[in-house]
């Protein structure tokens, strides 16, 4: 009789369960409670896009997100391409991947539907097809393993790197980067060395098993999951800006003012060093594949804002002199190097400045900060196509 009386307690118990489980998923989803999961650990680049996953991107923005079976935000593509085809391959980070706007709004996009008038590939009689690699939170190393490993099978004509130097410098050095399970390269006798320790590093662990890949599976689906997932993040990034916090103070103490617009310590005067090495190894490996190399550097969301008040507030706050010091030295870069290189930071100021718009930042969160709007990278997209035009005409 005890017996029976436990069974039930525990059927009772576990139907509650399920009903209240059932209950809040449910109202998750009434509310629009979302917190899709886009990555998974990778091997090779620490982590990257979960092939056939999806969700709805409203952290900021509202963008509407697939990645397809390759594990890309973008359309499926065939790897072997049409003969009446120009292939272009973008490399990047968030604001390749751009989650916060739909796929028909992102700037490559916008590329591809600028280059139909131009007349190189009018006359050629090609169709330009793009393919985005872009990958959320990806530094340069990282861009470039995915070059050696993921690109060549599509065989594309034209490798564009989107670069962001808001952030690409610092990922590009372990010391900088908040996100420690990436690969490094470091320098060694001016030689760049891969250090892919990351795969013994606590995230990456647990992303990589078993439990952790469970999770994501399960996430795909229950936005129960979502929000415990996302309630551990923003307490991790809680505790890391703490830190951060302190290490600026400290840094304020010791009167050191280095970013990447001044890279005046050793840390962020090395972050450059490896991040050219890298994009010189980038021109390499296009360039052994007999393919076209563009490197273009985006804008940041300080250097096209319309206010001059809040443009020199942060001038003078982060002892900046140059805002597109970034640009210019990529610039000088690219020339010694003889690579092509597109900067649209400038004119994209100059447009904001002469229609007092935003480029960066959306209702649901601010604007004049975080990644490109619908307008952003319309803006980007067109000039871009416009000076991809030129280099092949």
């Amino acid at each position: 009789m005890k017996y029976l009386n436990l069974k039930k307690k525990f059927y009772f118990s576990f139907i509650a369960f399920i009903l209240l489980f059932l209950f809040i998923e449910i109202f998750l989803r009434l509310l629009n409670v979302e917190y899709p999961i886009f990555q998974k650990h990778d091997e090779t680049r620490g982590f990257s896009l979960l092939p056939n996953s999806s969700g709805t991107w409203r952290k900021e923005g509202n963008g509407k997100v697939v990645i397809n079976s390759e594990g890309l935000r973008d359309l499926d593509h065939k790897f072997k391409k049409d003969k009446n085809t120009f292939r272009i391959a973008i490399l990047g980070d968030s604001f390749a991947e751009a989650r916060s706007v739909n796929l028909n709004e992102t700037f490559w996009s916008k590329i591809s539907s600028g280059l139909i008038d131009c007349s190189f590939f009018k006359n050629e009689n090609k169709e330009v097809e793009i393919i985005n690699f872009g990958v959320s939170e990806y530094g340069t190393a990282q861009q470039l393993l995915t070059l050696k490993k993921h690109v060549w099978k599509y065989d594309p004509d034209l490798i564009l790197l989107s670069f962001f130097s808001g952030n690409d410098v610092s990922d590009n050095h372990k010391l900088l980067s908040r996100k420690k399970y990436r690969p490094y390269y470091y320098l060694k006798n001016e030689k760049l060395i891969l250090d892919n320790s990351f795969v013994n590093t606590k995230p990456y662990k647990i992303l990589s098993s078993f439990w952790g890949r469970s999770f994501i599976r399960i996430s795909q689906y229950s936005r129960i999951a979502q929000l415990i997932r996302e309630s551990y993040v923003q307490y991790y990034f809680k505790s890391q800006k703490q830190k951060n916090n302190i290490a600026k103070s400290k840094k304020l103490k010791n009167k050191d003012k280095s970013n990447v617009y001044n890279p005046a310590s050793k840390n962020w005067s090395d972050a450059w060093l490896i991040t050219e090495k890298i994009i010189i190894q980038i021109n390499k490996e296009i360039n052994s594949n007999k393919k076209d190399f563009i490197l273009v550097s985006l804008s940041n969301p300080i250097q096209v804002h319309p206010s001059e008040q809040v443009y020199k507030k942060f001038l003078k706050k982060n002892n900046v002199s140059d805002i597109f010091y970034p640009e210019n030295r990529l610039e000088e870069f690219s020339k010694r190097n003889n690579i092509k290189y597109i900067q649209i930071s400038k004119r994209m100021r100059s447009v904001a400045l002469k229609n007092n718009v935003f480029f960066h930042g959306f209702q649901n969160t601010e604007l004049g900060t975080g990644h490109w709007n619908i307008l952003g990278h319309k803006i980007a997209g067109e000039i871009i196509s416009q000076d991809v035009c030129k280099f092949f005409t």
